[in-house]
């Protein structure tokens, strides 16, 4: 995992994944997810070890609540071995654990997109993900 911050506002966190991670439709596999915390929003995008048809690198932008809770329930999902939902105004995201890994779905089913994650890459989603949420939303020490 690599953090960096650029232009003094916008951080990111580059989290590395195994060669089990997939994004559908667009039928590609991913090398890493970047994680830009700027503002109030955190803009999850992938990076594809081959893209001849431009597929748009954006996966999805959340806003810090809908991405605090889409931490819990990542972590919710590991640790509990069973689906989780994210159901916002803004977003929908559905956590499948499945038997070789953990299935993140973005949206609607008839519109969504999925990005499917292994059991060696998943704990580093769920620290990328809690991690740019406290970039822009720090918790205070009591």
């Amino acid at each position: 995992m690599t953090v960096s911050e650029t232009n003094g506002r916008r951080r990111t966190v580059e989290i590395d994944l195994d060669e089990r991670a997939y994004l559908f439709p667009s039928g590609k596999a991913l090398t890493r997810l970047v994680l830009g915390a700027e503002g109030r929003t955190i803009d999850v995008d992938g990076l594809f070890p081959f893209n001849e048809a431009r597929t748009r690198t954006r996966i999805i932008s959340l806003d810090i609540a809908d991405a605090k809770d889409l931490g819990r329930r990542l972590v919710d999902a590991v640790y509990q071995a069973r689906t989780q939902h994210v159901v916002s105004d803004g977003v929908r995201v559905a956590i499948t654990v499945l038997t070789n890994g953990y299935q993140v779905q973005f949206g609607d089913l008839n519109r969504s997109v999925d990005l499917f994650l292994s059991f060696g890459c998943i704990w580093r989603v769920c620290h990328g993900l809690l991690r740019a949420v406290d970039f822009i939303a720090p918790i205070e020490a009591n």
